[in-house]
């Protein structure tokens, strides 16, 4: 049966106002399999599942005048074939080559005349099935990206059966402009007043959890103003304007050894996460020169804000949280201990609950004065970018450190599934993500756990990081370090036991 009909949300709108050439806001990267699978096998592996994610046969319907978001509707126009593409690689390529070749296919904006996703096969390797996502980030969030993996995977090598869909797709027609106007108005006016009357109702109901929920977010919001307010370290990532172009490193890590380093010293994984990153990009920046002293780095971190009942949802639901941590290399359990600590005050502040309910009072911004933002900044980020790649500039250290606000890079660690996921019957071995520069940083990791390992996507903008493999060993030598830190903490204790029982 045809799929219901989506508007988007302010926040999965933003990723489509806020897009640029230079700066495309689709999610996604490289997926490599075990064996080789040929391209119609895989045309017929999706074709069978296709129906069991709606969003993949649906396109955007955008509203005249910007009136109100988008909606997503089934395309009667969908051919499956539009959306699955092949590519021959050529005889004895290396793995490094073949990252660059996904690294191609991936960096083009998707066309939003159809929907929103793309898959590519690369073909040639003899003992691999190598495929390219792209989907828009208008669509998924982190978790809903793992979840949308899991759903058309399979937890055994025997490919599960797959019941079709209870009655035939046959999409209606897309609606028009008239049609679309119409509903956006009358969308508009529910969505006031549902609005306006749940507001009334939890004020008549709990009046004081109402001025509490009020209260708490006003005084996170200080909180946050507060913090955003102190300067950060200036980084050669954001030195100039991002461009198209990407290039990427990989870190692989035994995900055991990060729960012994958390045993060992406390804080969370996600803390000892950002501790092995941001060692790493303190020992990047002093390795090229650039001044850190008495500076901090500050992140974007994405943090989910999903109830359960929503785990399986696409669309984006998530807040953000700003961690500032030292831009100088320092000892790393020192380093842990100071994350762990301002992590921990974070979360009792409340920012990130806070950060979700003001991003809810987004949707009462009109949307044709977000899409008209966004084209503004758009165009204006898109002629900096070529300005900037004309003039060939190359990344120096400043000969006076200045204060610099905002962010230094984003920071999004989304927790897989620790056992293998299969493909008709071939073995996913690892994932890569290619999501991260933009605008004017030039730098960004997505961070993944999948069948007992870490990985760190490093990617980056290659004209104000032309060298992502040193940060990439920067941050493999903070991981074994902090690990090996570790392993004598957890071995001591075990020695001295031994003595006293003689």
């Amino acid at each position: 049966m045809p799929g219901l009909k989506h508007r988007l949300s302010s926040l999965d709108a933003a990723f489509l106002y806020f897009e640029s050439k230079s700066s495309p806001t689709h999610v996604g990267g490289m997926l490599v399999y075990e064996g080789e699978m040929s391209f119609e096998r895989y045309c017929r592996f999706l074709e069978e599942r296709i129906h069991l994610v709606p969003r993949y046969r649906q396109r955007l319907a955008e509203v005249p005048l910007d009136l109100a978001h988008a909606t997503l509707e089934d395309d009667p126009d969908f051919k499956l074939e539009n959306h699955i593409k092949r590519h021959r690689l050529k005889h004895g390529i290396s793995e490094p080559e073949v990252i660059e070749q996904a690294l191609r296919v991936y960096e083009p904006p998707l066309d939003r005349s159809r929907p929103l996703w793309e898959n590519h096969l690369l073909e040639g390797l003899r003992d691999r099935t190598v495929v390219v996502q792209k989907i828009h980030h208008a669509l998924v969030d982190g978790v809903s990206t793992v979840e949308m993996l899991v759903l058309m995977s399979d937890f055994s090598p025997t490919p599960r059966k797959i019941e079709p869909s209870v009655a035939p797709w046959h999409p209606p027609r897309l609606p028009g402009r008239r049609e679309r106007l119409v509903s956006a108005i009358r969308d508009l006016l529910m969505k006031q007043a549902g609005a306006a009357s749940r507001t009334a109702i939890e004020f008549i109901r709990e009046p004081a959890s109402s001025a509490a929920r009020l209260r708490d977010t006003m005084q996170a919001t200080r909180v946050m103003a507060e913090s955003m307010a102190r300067p950060i370290v200036q980084t050669p990532w954001q030195a100039g304007v991002v461009g198209s172009r990407r290039s990427f490193a990989l870190c692989r890590q035994p995900f055991t050894d990060y729960r012994a380093i958390r045993n060992a010293f406390g804080g969370t994984i996600n803390d000892v996460v950002l501790t092995v990153l941001t060692e790493g990009a303190a020992r990047y920046l002093k390795h090229h020169g650039w001044p850190a002293a008495g500076r901090q780095f500050r992140l974007g971190c994405p943090v989910s804000v999903r109830r359960q009942e929503e785990r399986t949802d696409l669309g984006n639901r998530v807040s953000m949280m700003f961690p500032m941590m030292s831009a100088e290399s320092i000892d790393l359990v020192d380093r842990l201990a100071l994350i762990s600590e301002e992590t921990a005050r974070i979360k009792k502040a409340g920012l990130p609950q806070a950060m979700d309910r003001l991003g809810q009072l987004a949707d009462l911004a009109p949307a044709a004065f977000t899409a008209l933002m966004g084209r503004i900044g758009t165009e204006a980020l898109d002629l900096a970018s070529a300005i900037y790649t004309f003039l060939g500039t190359t990344p120096r250290p400043p000969v006076v450190s200045l204060p610099t606000n905002g962010i230094n890079f984003i920071a999004t660690n989304v927790p897989g599934v620790q056992v293998p996921l299969y493909m008709d019957g071939h073995k996913l071995l690892y994932q890569t993500a290619f999501v991260g520069p933009g605008g004017t940083i030039g730098f960004g990791v997505p961070i993944t756990s999948y069948n007992q390992e870490m990985f760190f996507h490093l990617t980056a903008d290659p004209r104000l990081m032309p060298d992502v493999d040193r940060m990439k060993q920067f941050v493999d030598d903070s991981f074994v370090e902090l690990r090996d830190r570790a392993l004598r903490a957890r071995a001591t204790p075990v020695v001295e036991t031994r003595v006293a029982a003689h």
